[in-house]
């Protein structure tokens, strides 16, 4: 007998998930442009500032921070993009399971392939900026908490000028405010390891939203897909 049971939820996030990763590698291309954009970037700065060492230990952490986050902008408007040309996410509008949960897997499923990229080349950045070695873990908690932030609430922005005829700009200006908290916690991290101090409250803060985040953020990008879409 044939089993016409719905499928399950699990299945329906992990479909998903493997739909979008699929997507995104055959579009590699794509991935690979922000990864270029931070090496491209933050091998500008020696030459800006000059070689000295104490300068650019000084300012690697932040300037790594920053290229990272912005490097992720270039892909954040393609988050929704494919779907909407295609229909796709009017189909998952009308799917049974929750369209918060499936949005928050798109959203999951493009930073792994924009951010994820990004936070593996994190050491090989800071390494050009002569950042110590014993701060690269501070960088990467920084990072694996700041990214997937962004991502989130970059999420409710997309869904919010979806449909929109190039809303790039649109987009990062509405972005860049929200970017400033997530940027004062993590440098603020990095600043304190450099300097020997206690880091971890950063951290948590950053660690804190996240969860927030998680939380909300599906639900906030599933309401303003809505609105965006039936206007």
């Amino acid at each position: 007998m044939l089993d016409t049971r719905r499928p399950g939820l699990a299945h329906a996030c992990i479909a998903v998930l493997r739909r979008d990763l699929t997507l995104a590698w055959r579009q590699r291309g794509d991935m690979v442009l922000p990864v270029l954009y931070a090496l491209i970037v933050t091998s500008l700065f020696p030459f800006a500032l000059g070689p000295e060492s104490a300068l650019l230990k000084r300012i690697a952490g932040g300037v790594v921070l920053v290229t990272v986050l912005l490097a992720m902008l270039l892909a954040l408007d393609a988050m929704f993009r494919s779907d909407i040309e295609d229909g796709s996410l009017e189909q998952l509008m009308l799917a049974p399971q929750p369209l918060a949960l499936m949005l928050g897997m798109k959203i999951l499923a493009h930073w792994l392939a924009t951010a994820l990229p990004l936070i593996v080349i994190a050491p090989v950045l800071a390494g050009m900026l002569h950042l110590p070695i014993a701060i690269t873990p501070v960088l990467l908690a920084a990072l694996l908490l700041a990214t997937p932030l962004l991502s989130l609430l970059g999420g409710i922005l997309v869904a919010l000028t979806a449909g929109t005829r190039r809303s790039g700009m649109l987009l990062a200006l509405m972005l860049l405010p929200l970017c400033v908290p997530v940027v004062i916690f993590a440098a603020g991290a990095l600043a304190a390891a450099q300097e020997g101090l206690p880091w971890i409250a950063p951290i948590a803060w950053l660690g804190a939203a996240f969860v927030l985040a998680v939380v909300l953020a599906p639900l906030a990008c599933a309401a303003a897909l809505r609105i965006a879409l039936d206007s």
